[in-house]
Parts: structure tokens; C-alpha cells; sequence
């Protein structure tokens, strides 16, 4: 076994930033207030000394997290990290920092960028490092790095905003979002996902979300409430500074008071490619319960937001959470642990042994069954093999509820019932949404006049194209007065421009002609 003893010494920080603006975890992201930045906030990655023997241990700047990082190997769990840490003049014992090399690669990090490690370990509050590392196999570990990070302290960090859980409108309704802590909530820095290279600025997405994995992040237990934002901050800062990666592994997170964080930029409500569970990473998300299970249990508050963010993520996707999936060429349960794909301890067996709970708890809270009124349309249009899989899961509009699946968006609201969206009348509806000026759609795509134009109907209005026109949205007066005359099938032929503002009114440009609407008479003129 060779040995490597790390002596640290104390540098300058590098100040982490802190979001001039941010975007939400919604399709449409909004502006939000500039935040205050964190105080004291540093990191500091330090070379490490080798040699035989041992080293003394130093002071260095306070810190809140640690970790060792190295370069890439065959198999980084022949590496053994240890380290223990100095608060207010007392050292702590040693403790041994887990190696989770199956998290990555990060699909989205730019190639030869990544480094191995151990996991963060929060250590809350200290000023002084000392390390150990060794190698079960004998060989020399070059260019092994100390990180100490302090994520320093936001005035939202004792109660950091969340989202309000969104309430069941009916039935047959997939199961609502739960109250999630938003990465503004818990002092994001959007600028640190371009640290790596402007791609990583960029989310990646899978194609769908078919499964769950449950972790654990392997720190400390005795963390309080205050202490959690900083520490998601930390492990972000750790990810990406550190390991190389674009972001924060995880999807999601959850605390043991109960609280769930947004992991991953992207949209919650999206397929987010995460770094969480290495080549299973596509078509599923990761949730991390902040703690070690090893040998204590988590708590009942943790598990049933675990349950909560599981069933939301998979009842919108139309998944069984007691159901089985092919990822990778593995068969695997809808819901699993880190262990199930590789040789890990990762979620710990007091967590591992609770997920036939939670799988039976997800099960409860969806209903047992998947029975939508888009679910059941999108069967009648031939399931998935002919319309793709969910990408972004069903989720409610203000008047009803919309699935985007592979090839067709599919709308349905209680007065226009069901219907779909294909080729490129998905994406130019999309301009709009169910909730603009056209409202939901009410029938299907059919065949226009002339021969090779094709029209689309929605409660207040409809598209329209032909290779020759183009595409063009006609609503309100206009559409009515439009309809009226015939339609496509009129004399004005098919609307070649949206509508525009002229004076008095507002007007539409056809084939063979104008309908105007005059604001005085709120009448309808051909032109």
C-alpha cells in the first residue's frame, strides 16, 4: 500500500460569484432580481506535496467543504482519502472521505476536463486541513489536489424562497409539483455553469425521464437548516471547479427536514442530463438525499419528499414507480438505488432499504394507475412507437394541460377535450401556447383548399399553410369574419401575413385580397 500525506498550505481564495440574474426552472424563464453576493465566499484548490513520511498539518483560511481530487484513472476506487480538519484550535479525528467514481462522466463536460475524486464532505465550520492518501494497489497518484471551498452565507440561507406546491385539479390529473426550493432560492451562480467552456453554459436534455435513482451525498448528518443552501452551493462549486463537470450532478436534492432543491439547470420539469449516475445518466434523473445512510436512517420527513418529487417526475412522464425499464442494456426498477448499476455503497443500506417504501408511497400518491385524458389519446394515436416518448412530462396550463411528446404536442382542456400537434404546427403553435390568443386546439390537422394546404382549427381561431404561403395564424374578428366567408375555401384564398396594426384597425394580407377590423365600428371589411 503506498502512502501520500498532503500538506496544505494556505493561499488567497478565489471570490465565487454570485448571479447578476437568474432563470427559472419553467419552459419560459423570467428576469429575476440581482442577488447579494455571499460573504466570505473562497475557494481554494491546493497542489499537494508528496513524498513519504508525514507532513504537519496548517492553518489555512476558514472553509466549509472538502474534497481531493485527482486525474483520471482506471479505477479511482484504489484510492484511499482521509482527512481531518481543525475547528476553533481543536483537530477532529480522521474520517475517510467516500470515492463515487460511477456519478460521471458528466455527458456535457468538454472532453479531457474532468478529474476523479472523492465526494464533498461538508466539515461546516474550520480553518485548518490535514490529508492522507493512499493506494490499495501501490501506485503513485500525481497531481492530487486539496479543495477547500467556503461557500459563505447569503441573508435567504435561514430561509431560502420556494415554489408553491402546485394542487390536484382533478382525478385524473398526473400528481402535482411539490414545493421546490428553485436554484435562486439557494444562491445559484449561473455564471459558474460557463467555468468549463460557453457549452456548458447550455442545458443538455435525454430524450425522456423513464426512471429514478436515489443517492446519498455520503456528508454529515448534523447539518442544520441554515447550513443546507450553503452547502448545495459548496458541492456546485465542487462539481464544476473541482471535477470538471457543467453543473451540479444531481437533479434534485432534499434535506433532512424535508426541503427539495433544484439540482440541475435546465427546467425541473425537463429531462435534464445529469453527472449522477454514470452511463445510466440518460433517461432518468438523480435525487440526493443530503446525508450519509450508511448507518443512520434518514428521516421521515426526507423520505416523503423523496416520495413527493419521485411521483411528480414519473406520474408526468407516465411511468410505474413499481414497473421495470431497459437503461443501457440493463434491466432495472423504475425506481432504484446507485448500487444497482455498479459496485457502489452509494445510497447507503439504511437508505436502500427504504426504496420498496418509497416506491409503494410514489405508487399511493399517483394513484396506481395512468389514466389522463392526453395519456389515453396518445394511445389511441398509436402510444409510442408512433408519437415518441414524453419529453416534457404532462403539466398543467392555466385552463387545462399539455404533454410534448417526441414527434406531437398533445393539448387537452376541459371544453376543447383532447387533440394533437405535428410537424411544423407544433412549433409555430408553441409561439403562442394553449393559453394565447388561439386558445386549445379542437380538431385535428387536415387537408386544406387548394390541394397540398393543410388548416388546423383552436377555440378562437386557426393556422394555416400551403408550400406557398407559408404559415399564418388567423384569430379573433378576423378568423370569425374569415370562417364565415368559406374560409380556405373562400375567395380571398389562403392569409399570406400575420395580422398587423394600420390606422384604425388592425389587418390580414390573402391571396386575393385584405380583411380589415375597424376599432370604430368593431366590424370586419374585405379590402
Amino acid at each position: 500500500m503506498r502512502t501520500t500525506r498532503l500538506a496544505v498550505i494556505a493561499v488567497t481564495g478565489l471570490a465565487l460569484f454570485v448571479p447578476s440574474q437568474w432563470q427559472s426552472s419553467q419552459a419560459t424563464r423570467p428576469q429575476a432580481p440581482e442577488a447579494s453576493a455571499a460573504t466570505d465566499s473562497s475557494y481554494q484548490e491546493l497542489p499537494l506535496r508528496q513524498g513519504p513520511g508525514t507532513t504537519s498539518a496548517t492553518a489555512t483560511k476558514p472553509f466549509g467543504l472538502v474534497g481531493v481530487t485527482w486525474p483520471a484513472r482506471p479505477d479511482s476506487r484504489e484510492v484511499v482519502a482521509k482527512i481531518r480538519v481543525q475547528r476553533n484550535g481543536v483537530w477532529s479525528d480522521w474520517e475517510q472521505l467516500p470515492v463515487e467514481e460511477e456519478h460521471g462522466p458528466d455527458p456535457a463536460s468538454p472532453e479531457g476536463q474532468e478529474r476523479d475524486g472523492t465526494d464533498p464532505f461538508w466539515v461546516g465550520d474550520a480553518n485548518g486541513i490535514d490529508a492522507s492518501l493512499t493506494t490499495k494497489d501501490g501506485t503513485t497518484v500525481s497531481d492530487a489536489k486539496v479543495v477547500l471551498i467556503q461557500p459563505g452565507v447569503l441573508a435567504t440561507d435561514a430561509k431560502p424562497p420556494s415554489g408553491v406546491a402546485a394542487t390536484q385539479t382533478s382525478a385524473r390529473a398526473p400528481y402535482p409539483i411539490p414545493a421546490i426550493i428553485g436554484r435562486p432560492g439557494w444562491g445559484a451562480d449561473e455564471r459558474l455553469r460557463s467555468h468549463n467552456g460557453a457549452a456548458c453554459a447550455r442545458p443538455k436534455y435525454t430524450s425522456t425521464v423513464q426512471a429514478a435513482f436515489v443517492h446519498h451525498t455520503a456528508d454529515r448528518n448534523n447539518y442544520t437548516r441554515a447550513q443546507v443552501p450553503a452547502m448545495i452551493r459548496a458541492t456546485y462549486a465542487y462539481h464544476v471547479k473541482s471535477r470538471g463537470w457543467c453543473d451540479i450532478g444531481y437533479n434534485f436534492l432534499v434535506d433532512k427536514f424535508g426541503r427539495i432543491f433544484e439540482g440541475r439547470y435546465g427546467g425541473m420539469q425537463l429531462p435534464v442530463l445529469g453527472a449522477h449516475t454514470g452511463s445510466f445518466n440518460s433517461n432518468s434523473f438523480g435525487v440526493s438525499l443530503i446525508g450519509n445512510f450508511d448507518k443512520a436512517r434518514p428521516t421521515g420527513q426526507m423520505l416523503e419528499a423523496t416520495a413527493r418529487i419521485i411521483a411528480w417526475k414519473l406520474d408526468a412522464n407516465y411511468r410505474s414507480p413499481q414497473a421495470t425499464v431497459v437503461l443501457d442494456g440493463s434491466k432495472l426498477h423504475t425506481v432504484s438505488g446507485h448500487r444497482d448499476t455498479k459496485a457502489t455503497a452509494c445510497p447507503g443500506n439504511d437508505l436502500y432499504s427504504q426504496l420498496g417504501w418509497l416506491k409503494a408511497r410514489a405508487d399511493t400518491l399517483m394513484g396506481r394507475s395512468v389514466s389522463t385524458e392526453i395519456y389515453r389519446f396518445a394511445l389511441q394515436l398509436g402510444g409510442y412507437r408512433k408519437i415518441g416518448q414524453p419529453f416534457w412530462g404532462e403539466h398543467p396550463t392555466r385552463k387545462g394541460r399539455a404533454t410534448y411528446f417526441g414527434s406531437r404536442d398533445l393539448y387537452w382542456s376541459p371544453a376543447s377535450g383532447a387533440h394533437s400537434l405535428q410537424g411544423g404546427f407544433r412549433w409555430y403553435f408553441r409561439r403562442f401556447g394553449p393559453d394565447g390568443i388561439l386558445g386549445f386546439p379542437t380538431a385535428e390537422q387536415r387537408n386544406g383548399r387548394p390541394s397540398g394546404s393543410l388548416v388546423q382549427r383552436f377555440q378562437a381561431g386557426a393556422i394555416y399553410w400551403s408550400p406557398r404561403t407559408g404559415m399564418h395564424a388567423v384569430n379573433g374578428p378576423i378568423s370569425r369574419k374569415y370562417g364565415a366567408l368559406g374560409s380556405d375555401r373562400s375567395r380571398l384564398g389562403l392569409p399570406v401575413s400575420e395580422p398587423f396594426k394600420v390606422a384604425g384597425g388592425v389587418q390580414q394580407k390573402y391571396q386575393h385580397g385584405r380583411l380589415t377590423y375597424s376599432f370604430r365600428t368593431r366590424k370586419v371589411y374585405i379590402t
